[in-house]
């Protein structure tokens, strides 16, 4: 499934590449995704199949190092795309990576599982989840241009809420349902699903500092690129120190202290009256923070998820926690930007624009800090195996 993803993500890319039609361009785009879906849980199922206890931790570490280090070096790849070379060798750059892949991983043996009855697939679960994330998106996204009051913006509302209901109720009818809401008995899977939802609406502020470096200061998409560096560095030197916290604090406090951390650097981003060249210096040190925070939380989250998770199930549970991720970058996206573009629109300047959503993005990830202190359990040092799983709150000691 990873080698299909790789292949679903090339022929993406050279769809976008080589055509200027908007529906290839689309269809390029919406194959990426595809490829994006499968690639996250199926290479997470393979790290719990090849790695067994400290390993495992460690080898989850390198996946986060790859999955959280991305989305930092993609700020910067961007700006520098976009001021040196032309848009397209984004998408050049992606076949590469893809190609690499294959080549990295044509030697794994396939790990044999046992045959399950073929099933037929819960597409009424997936019209219903698709029906209610894509009508709470739009709602978040363009809410503020038709007006929260219009009768289609009302509609959508209603909508998401009607749906998560019949949704939940379809989905418990399901012997093989599109998600499996059993895993959700788990209180450290869900703290962890969540926590790791919320603290990834950061997403949104690493959107904006680009948008506000470039229109509030007179950078270029490179210079602003290169303001989030920082970020990424202090990410990847944090990431395994955060591995290593599980053993001696448990993932709790790591998953505590991480979006405090994380929150703190996107207070001082807040800070949006001063001098333009002291904001840029107070912006380098906010990204450490943000960074560091992000790096911390990142294995003790990923560890959790896949640690209290029955082994027949990490696939799926990898595939929620992933989709989590994405989800929260999604709406972190959209709720920032939009406030920030609303606010600009609306006659106020873009400094102030900025300060509120960057206080908006402090709240958003705040309450990752608030979900991590309140549904994960007291449960001090990690377990290191999946083997003695219950489907209440933990494993079995």
């Amino acid at each position: 499934m990873t080698r299909v993803a790789l292949i679903l993500s090339i022929i993406g890319s050279i769809a976008i590449i080589i055509t200027g039609n908007a529906v290839l361009l689309l269809l390029g785009r919406a194959l990426q995704g595809l490829s994006a879906a499968i690639i996250m849980p199926t290479t997470i199922a393979m790290i719990n199949d090849y790695f067994e206890g400290e390993e495992r931790q460690k080898a989850l570490s390198y996946w986060s190092i790859g999955s959280f280090g991305g989305t930092g070096l993609a700020s910067f790849f961007a700006g520098a795309i976009a001021t040196f070379t032309s848009w397209q060798m984004i998408f050049v750059m992606s076949i590469i990576g893809a190609i690499i892949a294959l080549f990295l991983i044509k030697s794994l043996p396939e790990q044999h599982k046992e045959k399950q009855q073929n099933t037929p697939f819960d597409y009424v679960g997936l019209v219903i989840f698709v029906l209610m994330i894509g009508s709470i998106s739009f709602v978040i996204t363009q809410g503020n241009k038709i007006g929260w009051s219009n009768i289609i913006t009302i509609i959508l509302a209603a909508t998401f809420v009607i749906s998560i209901v019949i949704f939940i109720a379809v989905e418990k009818r399901k012997a093989i349902p599109f998600m499996d809401l059993t895993l959700f008995k788990n209180r450290s899977y869900v703290g962890a699903v969540v926590s790791n939802c919320l603290l990834n609406t950061g997403v949104g502020v690493i959107a904006l500092i680009n948008i506000y470096a470039q229109a509030g200061h007179g950078l270029s998409g490179f210079s602003a690129g290169l303001i989030t560096l920082p970020y990424l560095i202090a990410l990847l030197l944090v990431v395994r120190l955060g591995e290593k916290s599980i053993k001696k604090f448990g993932a709790k406090r790591a998953m505590v202290f991480g979006p405090i951390c994380t929150g703190f650097g996107v207070l001082l981003m807040s800070i949006t009256f001063i001098d333009s060249t002291f904001y840029i210096i107070l912006t380098l040190i906010a990204t450490i923070f943000f960074g560091a925070g992000t790096g911390f939380f990142a294995t003790p989250a990923l560890s959790t998820a896949v640690s209290t998770t029955a082994s027949e199930k990490i696939g799926v549970a990898s595939g929620i926690f992933k989709m989590g991720s994405t989800l929260g970058g999604a709406f972190g996206i959209a709720i920032i930007t939009s406030i920030y573009t609303g606010l600009s629109v609306a006659g106020y300047s873009v400094h102030l624009a900025a300060s509120v959503s960057f206080i908006v993005g402090t709240c958003l990830i705040g309450s990752a800090i608030v979900v991590s202190t309140l549904v994960l359990p007291n449960t001090g040092r990690e377990q290191n195996t999946n083997s003695s799983y219950t489907t209440n709150e933990e494993p079995v000691k």
